[in-house]
């Protein structure tokens, strides 16, 4: 019996290190089993903080490419209305030359007839004195040659 009690000693003492060890292992495995937790969090959140920069760049990028486009077309928009008004400019001008011709033609007719008007009456004028100087000279012929008819 001493041998039984012995070897029943033997192992409770062997179950109690046992238990001990497997108290040691579960605690160890509690542990582990918390910082494995931890760890699934913090990459959790790691991901979700990712998942979010990430949302924040891609609307951030769009924005930019938005306002690259709008400043382009903004631009485009600024050229073609440069364009228009260098189109506008120019026939604006062409007309301005067309009228200043239109004009120098106009007022080489108008000089031109003022000249013609003009020979007209100095010719007209020459006549009518020639011919009141000729009804002069007569009329002083007469009065030398009738002196008391006048």
């Amino acid at each position: 019996m001493k041998a039984a009690r012995s070897s029943s000693s033997q192992l409770e003492a062997d179950v109690a290190k046992k238990k001990t060890e497997t108290d040691q292992l579960r605690a160890e495995v509690e542990k582990f089993s918390g910082l494995a937790k931890d760890e699934e969090e913090k990459r959790n959140k790691a991901v979700s903080l990712l998942k979010t920069v990430r949302q924040k760049l891609v609307k951030a990028e769009k924005e930019r490419d938005d306002s690259l486009k709008e400043a382009a077309t903004a631009k485009e928009g600024q050229k073609t209305e440069r364009d228009k008004e260098q189109l506008e400019r120019e026939k604006l001008q062409g007309e301005l030359n067309k009228l200043k011709v239109e004009k120098e033609v106009s007022l080489a007719d108008l000089r031109a007839q003022f000249e013609k008007d003009m020979m007209v009456s100095k010719q007209r004028s020459e006549r009518e004195v020639a011919a009141l100087r000729g009804q002069f000279e007569l009329e002083t012929v007469a009065a030398k040659v009738f002196p008391d008819y006048f």
